[in-house]
């Protein structure tokens, strides 16, 4: 490839379901405009302009032999449909993913209602231009209508019917927790194939918590003080809020930070590791699972 790479890695694929029945080893090099699937007798060129759905999980049907997770890559190439699928596992694919993603998407042009609905609310807000990017944790807007949406807060999301600009045509709906409170924020992209990619990349991230939030058990104290975390302020004490002595306060947070669901984030700038403290109380921020725990917990309240 001329161009500069953005990801290198060796792996297992198949190149093309419907001229490999079986996985190769070799090569995946992926630049800003395309992706190269290398091997020892064959390169494979998938043009990312091309590429109309991207997925992340288990390998489906007859794959399943060969592989356990796996990154399917649907795109189109001289008019005609193709399947490259790619051995799913570890960091450094999951850092592939994100990768092609970002290319997919980040600075599309889109028309968003921010905020459509406060709660169960029509807002009077209008559409209006942005440009989307991912960054770490959230789908973000900048432009004439400015946003953030941290995908560890949504809570739904469904493709609509809206009129925009004067004419009816598909959106992406997209309800997510702001400022202790749901908000809807609707999407609307000039191309179908990136808007099928966007809600795919909703979808993935979905449901990659809800299955985290499945395997974790929380008591009923644990969640009172998560919603706690998220509700108040950095000056604001903890144990007062929720009514407890500190001693009872640290262990919460000591079992919070044990499962995942809270960080500490002055001990990470100074280096420090171990259980929450009550000098911690003021650094406490949630984790993206903390998050979706608190955004799933507020659903259901105001259902």
């Amino acid at each position: 490839m001329s161009e500069s790479a953005i990801a290198d890695f060796v792996t297992t694929f198949i190149p093309d379901t419907a001229t490999h029945a079986e996985p190769v080893r070799g090569r995946v090099v992926m630049s800003k405009r395309q992706i190269v699937l290398v091997t020892s007798d064959d390169r494979v060129v998938v043009p990312l302009e091309g590429v109309f759905d991207v997925k992340h999980a288990s390998a489906p049907g007859d794959l399943a032999k060969f592989f356990e997770d796996t990154v399917t890559i649907g795109y189109e190439r001289d008019g005609q449909k193709h399947v490259a699928v790619v051995e799913g596992g570890g960091d450094t694919v999951d850092r592939f993913v994100t990768l092609v993603f970002k290319a997919l998407l980040n600075g599309t042009t889109v028309y968003a209602k921010h905020p459509a609905r406060r709660g169960g609310r029509i807002t009077d807000e209008s559409f209006d231009t942005a440009d989307l990017f991912l960054v770490p944790d959230a789908v973000e807007l900048r432009g004439a209508t400015s946003a953030r949406i941290v995908v560890s807060t949504v809570t739904h999301f469904e493709r609509l019917e809206r009129d925009v600009g004067g004419s009816s045509r598909p959106l992406l709906s997209v309800r997510h927790v702001g400022d202790a409170s749901a908000v809807t924020t609707e999407l609307a992209l000039d191309s179908s194939r990136r808007m099928n990619i966007l809600g795919r990349f909703l979808r993935l991230q979905y449901a990659q918590l809800k299955q985290d939030l499945g395997d974790a058990t929380l008591s009923d104290d644990e969640v009172e003080a998560l919603v706690a975390i998220y509700s108040t302020g950095p000056d604001v004490s903890l144990a007062g809020v929720l009514g407890v002595d500190v001693s009872h306060l640290t262990m919460l947070l000591s079992d919070l930070e044990e499962k995942g669901f809270v960080v500490d984030e002055n001990a990470i700038e100074h280096g420090s590791t171990g259980p929450a403290s009550q000098a911690r109380q003021g650094t406490v921020e949630l984790t993206s699972l903390g998050q979706a725990a608190v955004s799933e917990h507020l659903e259901d309240v105001n259902n």
